[in-house]
């Protein structure tokens, strides 16, 4: 849903205004941005936003790698860690805390060219994140000792990030390669030789050096009043001295004059990859609005774009190709990347994108193309800004490379881009001589591997959209982000947006569920519906695993009145967003459009609804594609590795049975799509909810045009119960080897339930937090991150499903040699907590920390509509967001307790590991456990 909910609140508030206030203007308008700089040099720049009462606090810094040279490569991104190690006033951890514990979300990031601490907070508590960060501005103690454990930390991240995979890999060579002179060649995150010999000197000299008020940038957005928070900036910053003047950098690119190529083979490549990378100018420069548009045109992950449409759709030789350039200071690589079937001949494909190139440079494109283009770049650029955050983010960007009125700019110039400009740049910069390539193949394309919808997006044929950003810690929503908090001060927590009185429901003659949410604030409207048959037997276990999937494909195909490319023309010429999706529990669908293109919308969207056009040709191509991820699924070690703890845990149920296989696949017919299609797309299994710019009755009128075309084909099926799971048996661990490896993922999986209900999911939120939802606050997290260095991030959830069926799962990476102890660290702070309990401030301080959290969960009216939609998926009553800090309150240290002691099965678990090292190193820990 967050990818299709969108609003056009940028439209409403993001009105640019180039203002250095005179003194005497005191009216600031709400929505529109305004410049101040503090006396020491400190820009900041402020937008008042009154939707939620959230304020955004961003710090920026002008420095990042490209302020680098080799051997102290990484210095930014080590320097952005230690500024958390702690000053006088806030210890080692402490910050971290008090964000935490007053329902704070934060995070920093290092990139080519800036570095930014954020925090998003309650408007009462945005102080916090003044006091901090200028503290840390010009306090941080760099502790030897810290700064060697901190340094161990980054080495690991780098293991995970780059070492280990090979997009990491292909990322950092194809940069180190394309580059001759400019520090764009070095990794954010550094070389490894620089990492290790960067002295604690080197790194505190760096952060005096740049880490100053008037080398940076604050920006806040969020429901303040101007006058008064310029105020509080003043109180906190004002005072910080400038530092010295920041040398500027001489970073001119040198002319690429020959091609340059490379080759990787790695176990995780499980399909021929090939990538490309020209030189293009930043967004400043004259010729990038033409190549924004290139990008729509050429090389966009959609249908109509040409280099998509021909090597996926026209001529089959791949499953995904996309590429594009984004916003930097300097000049920068515009990327192609395109994973191709398995037995295509990767020359063949690289000439044929060298024709597709050429024919651009030969000939202009038409002016529809070009027109589909802008309307795109238009739509995406009016609808994706629609929190705080994301505003607060792109304004730092922007300011940072130029200043923010450059996104108007630049948007203008988008609109003047002409036919004849399109040529011109694809004349100018995507020539032979002028490329690096990159040809990633299978090591091992005899062996295989396994995967389910629980980790789909890794199976998915995948592009390389790496962001160049390198954070703090694991980057999480509404997650991670000392101030004493006592009982009364509970009244001070801000309350939530209820859901349950802004929703109306109403039943359709036809059976359809209606639910309508009113928003005002944008032009535009929403769909969410959903086909809920229990669980959709056909999907899972000896009968057709695949064939949902396999079918809302063919339904995104488009309707049977128009033909493929008739439709996408349609689809892409209009700016609306409309999709079908499923599992093996349900099927939806969801859509969003401007109300003037409300009737295109619904009637193509619905049309592939209630008439998909099953046509052979594309039935059997679409079976080829599904075919080539069964065949892949297992070709990946550590999601062998993780499927191999899933599906012991879930053996001989329908969760470890639905993935698709090439036997079931083959087997699969047209009228079984059709017998399926018509099965359970019933208007009695289905519920829809519409957000709009209209009023209840309204959006009721609009569900009644358009869904009562839906008819009862034939009797409703009955509502299927999943199964129940057994028990695990006893305890394992099993070792996957991966000598392409250089860092081990641990996963631990305890024994499943068929008893999880909802009421308990407070609790155990309450315990997680307390336990390990975070690798700075958490207890785990604490001992394995912050005292010993041994991992990045931790991941810890209770994995459940509607069902009520699931099971408590850990995962983590480190090092080879620090497997043992990362294993026994968290099996020792499990058995600490069941058996010493947790004291009454770590349950104070989960409870205020998510009480806090939950007015995020409601911020917009997107975010409404998601809530909405997720508890119709789930079975909940409507005000059951609403009663969460109830539900919340009521949570006892007995009940936390409870809950460690049935989830965590100590007795039967089971422990997968992939990476460099042998079943024989691990053997002995069972019995140490």
């Amino acid at each position: 849903m967050k990818n299709l909910i969108f609003t056009l609140i940028s439209i409403l508030f993001f009105i640019l205004s180039n203002t250095d206030l005179p003194a005497q203007q005191k009216k600031y308008e709400e929505g529109k941005v305004y410049r101040h700089q503090l006396e020491n040099g400190l820009v900041v720049l402020t937008m008042e936003r009154h939707l939620a009462p959230y304020i955004y606090h961003q710090l920026t810094y002008r420095v990042g790698s490209r302020n680098e040279r080799l051997g102290i490569t990484g210095i930014s991104h080590v320097v952005e860690h230690m500024m958390f190690k702690g000053t006088e006033k806030y210890p080692k951890g402490v910050a971290s805390k008090t964000i935490s514990k007053n329902g704070g979300v934060f995070n920093a990031f290092t990139m080519n060219d800036m570095t930014s601490y954020y925090e998003y907070l309650p408007k009462n508590k945005i102080e916090l994140a003044m006091d901090i960060e200028s503290d840390r501005m010009q306090n941080c103690i760099f502790d030897p000792d810290e700064f060697k454990s901190e340094v161990e930390v980054v080495i690991q991240e780098r293991r995970m990030r780059t070492e280990s995979t090979s997009n990491g890999i292909a990322h950092e060579m194809m940069n180190a390669i394309a580059y001759d002179a400019h520090p764009n060649r070095d990794p954010v995150i550094g070389w490894p030789t620089d990492l290790r010999s960067i002295t604690r000197d080197d790194a505190f000299t760096y952060y005096k050096t740049f880490y100053t008020p008037n080398n940076s940038i604050l920006v806040l957005v969020g429901d303040f009043e101007t006058e008064k928070i310029i105020e509080l900036v003043k109180k906190y910053y004002g005072k910080i001295p400038p530092g010295p003047d920041v040398p500027k950098l001489n970073v001119d690119l040198q002319n690429q004059i020959v091609r340059k190529t490379f080759t990787l083979y790695h176990n995780d490549v499980t399909q021929p990859v090939l990538r490309m990378a020209f030189h293009v100018p930043n967004y400043q420069h004259p010729d990038a609005p033409a190549l924004k548009l290139v990008q729509r045109i050429f090389t966009a992950k959609a249908r109509s774009a040409r280099l998509y449409n021909r090597l996926v759709e026209k001529e089959k030789l791949a499953t995904a190709a996309a590429g594009g350039f984004g916003f930097t200071k300097d000049p920068t690589l515009y990327q192609i990347s395109i994973v191709l079937k398995p037995d295509v001949n990767v020359d063949s494909v690289e000439k044929i994108v060298w024709e597709e190139i050429k024919k651009l440079q030969d000939s202009l494109v038409t002016e529809r193309e070009l027109q589909k283009a802008k309307n795109r770049f238009r739509f995406d650029e009016l609808t994706s800004y629609t929190k705080n955050a994301d505003i607060g983010s792109r304004l730092s960007l922007y300011e940072n490379y130029v200043n923010y009125e450059f996104i108007d700019t630049f948007s203008n110039r988008v609109k003047s881009v002409t036919r004849e400009d399109i040529q011109r740049v694809m004349k100018k910069y995507f020539n032979p001589e002028q490329v690096t390539v990159a040809y990633l193949y299978p090591k091992n394309p005899q062996k295989s591997e396994k995967e389910d919808e629980e980790l789909k997006e890794e199976q998915e044929e995948k592009i390389d959209v790496f962001d160049g950003k390198f954070y703090f810690k694991p980057e999480e929503v509404l997650i991670d982000l000392v101030n004493q908090i006592e009982e009364e001060d509970f009244k001070d927590i801000l309350k939530p947006i209820s859901i349950a009185p802004l929703v109306k429901s109403s039943k359709l003659k036809n059976g359809i569920t209606v639910y309508t949410i009113e928003n005002h604030l944008t032009p535009s409207i929403y769909i969410g519906g959903v086909v809920q048959p229990g669980f959709i037997e056909e999907a899972i276990g000896n009968q057709k695993p695949g064939i949902v999937d396999l079918l809302t494909d063919v339904i995104n195909r488009g309707p049977k009145n128009l033909t493929y490319d008739e439709f996408i023309d349609k689809v892409s010429f209009v700016p609306f967003q409309f999709s079908v999706q499923a599992n093996y529990r349900r099927i939806y669908f969801q859509g969003y459009c401007l109300k003037d293109d409300l009737n295109e919308m619904m009637k193509t969207g619905l049309d592939i609804l209630k008439a998909p056009r099953f046509d052979d040709r594309e039935i059997e191509e679409l079976r080829s594609r599904h075919l080539i991820q069964a065949r892949n699924r297992f070709k990946r070690t550590n999601v062998k590795a993780f499927y191999y703890m899933f599906n012991k845990i879930f053996k001989d149920h329908p969760y470890s049975q639905y993935l698709s296989t090439e036997e079931a696949l083959n087997k699969i017919t047209k009228e079984d799509l059709i017998q399926l299609w018509n099965k359970y797309f019933q208007p009695e299994l289905m519920s829809v909810v519409i957000m709009g710019d209209y009023t209840h009755k309204e959006l009721i009128k609009i569900a009644e045009k358009y869904f009562s075309e839906f008819k009862t084909r034939k009797p409703v099926p009955d509502y299927k119960i999943m199964p129940e799971v057994k028990p695990l048996e006893g305890k394992e661990i099993k070792v996957f080897t991966e000598k392409d490896y250089t860092q081990c993922t641990i996963n631990i999986g305890f024994s499943p339930f068929n008893n999880i209900p909802a009421e308990e999911e407070d609790a155990v939120n309450v315990l997680n937090y307390i336990l390990a939802s975070s690798a700075l606050t958490s207890r785990i997290g604490v001992n394995l991150r912050d005292k010993q260095g041994l991992i990045y991030g931790i991941k810890s959830e209770l994995w459940s499903t509607t069902d009520g069926i699931g099971y408590w799962k850990f995962n983590t990476k480190t090092a080879p040699q620090n497997v043992d102890k990362v294993i026994k660290g968290i099996f020792s702070e499990i058995k600490n907590l069941i058996d010493n309990g947790i004291t009454d401030e770590e349950l104070k301080t989960a409870k205020v920390r998510l009480l806090s959290l939950l007015p995020l969960y409601v911020e917009t009216p997107d975010d409404i509509a998601s809530r909405v939609f997720e508890l119709i998926q789930e079975g909940k009553p409507l005000d059951y967001f609403d009663k969460k800090a109830d539900r919340i309150l009521k949570v006892t240290s007995d009940d936390v307790i409870r809950l460690a002691k049935k989830y965590f099965t100590l007795d039967r678990f089971i422990i997968v590991i992939d990476g460099p090292i042998e079943q024989k190193d691990v053997d002995h820990l069972l019995n140490e456990l």
